[in-house]
Order: C-alpha cells, then structure tokens, then sequence
C-alpha cells in the first residue's frame, strides 16, 4: 500500500493585531502588567506581555509600540500614539533588543531599576527589573565585562 502525500505548505501569520487589542483589553481594566523583552525567529522586536488574569503572549513592536507600552507602565494612559501593530521591521542583526531596552532604562530610570545581587547569580547573565505605576519589566541580559563595569559605575549593583 503507498500513500501519496501532497506538499501543503501553511503560512500562518501570527495576529499582532488581536495581541494588541487584548493589550487594550488589559489596559482598560488598569490590570498590573508584566512585560520581558525580546527578539523572535524572524528577528522582530517583542514583549512578552501577561498578567494576573491573562497568560503569556507576544507583541510585535515598533517605536510607537514601545512608547505605547511604557508610557501605560508609567502613567496609566491608554494612548496608542498611532502604534498600527501590522507595520513592523526586523530588528539589527547586531543588536539584542532586551539589552538596549535595558540600556535606555539605565539612561532614563535608574531610580525604577532593581538587579539581582551578582553572587546570587549562578551564571553570566545580569537580572533585575523596572517597577512602574502599572506593572514591571524584567530583563535576563548577558552580563559583560563593560555592562557590569557600568553598573557599577552607577552604583546600582554591588
């Protein structure tokens, strides 16, 4: 007996715009949000965003995206600054997404960041989060020598 299978290839596109509207969801009922930062397979920009009340998903971002998402953090405002979730890019190649979302943190935030004591930490990486009105964000980075020495500097690890 031989079987013939066709080649049937499935291109799914993942719904951005669903997972914006249930981060409007969320934002409507003032929930505690819980956001890490990343970049997917194809290289775009994401939040993982959950909650209380909702598991785990991503969202695409771009820089209206990221403002949106930060802004609701900080302040509580709804305001989607014009973020359309279906117009996205990839990220630098280069670049690690969490890692300059950390960097601008510790430009603008110093005094939101908590990191991990360094002798609690197992293994290379720097850990810690942002506390805001509306929720946290957590960050895992790869601790090297000049991100370590920078905090430090700044005195916001020992």
């Amino acid at each position: 007996m031989e079987l013939i299978f066709g080649e049937k290839k499935v291109v799914k596109s993942y719904d951005n715009e669903g997972a914006m509207q249930t981060v409007k969801t969320m934002m409507r009922r003032g929930e505690q949000l819980i956001v890490r930062f990343y970049t997917n397979r194809e290289n775009y920009p994401c939040a993982w965003i959950e909650s209380k009340k909702i598991q785990g998903f991503c969202l695409i971002l771009n820089q209206k995206g990221l403002t949106w998402l930060h802004t609701y953090l900080q302040t509580g405002e709804m305001e989607d600054f014009g973020f359309n979730p279906n117009e996205f890019v990839t990220y630098a190649e280069d670049k690690d997404f969490q890692l300059s979302v950390l960097k601008q943190l510790i430009d603008n935030d110093e005094k939101r960041l908590q990191f991990a004591p360094l002798f609690r930490e197992k293994s290379e990486y720097v850990s810690g989060y942002a506390s805001y009105m509306k929720g946290k964000i957590f960050f895992r980075v790869p601790g090297t020598t000049e991100l370590v020495d920078d905090l430090k500097e700044r005195e916001l690890i020992a």
